[in-house]
């Protein structure tokens, strides 16, 4: 089961309120709900102006490899905090740093 959180246009906000009732409705019962839930914030984390841009924007702003990194790392780690099983990310590090997230959330339950 694909959120499309991504895709929605509402924000981010949007998208967890989203995956907040299905995983709700998946603990009540219903059968259609309780699929695994599956992201890709490594694709719609790059299409942001903010990952994607290197140019001809604000210098606090930062270096732009490491923006476009955070960026995807950053809301693969909302995204499984909303309840999310299955994510796809594109680069290596981003990768790394959520395995990091995971374990240091494992270790922290």
């Amino acid at each position: 089961m694909d959120p499309t959180t991504g895709a929605l246009g509402y924000g981010f906000e949007y998208g967890y309120s989203v995956m907040e009732r299905l995983r709700l409705a998946a603990l009540q019962g219903d059968g259609m709900t309780q699929l695994p839930m599956m992201v890709t914030p490594g694709e719609e984390a790059w299409k942001t102006k903010e990952a994607k841009v290197g140019v001809g924007v604000p210098a606090a702003w930062g270096d732009w490899a490491e923006r476009a990194i955070t960026w995807e790392t950053v809301t693969a780690v909302m995204l499984i905090e909303s309840g999310a099983n299955i994510l796809t990310l594109r680069h290596p590090e981003a990768v790394r740093r959520v395995q990091a997230a995971i374990n240091d959330l494992v270790k922290a339950a």
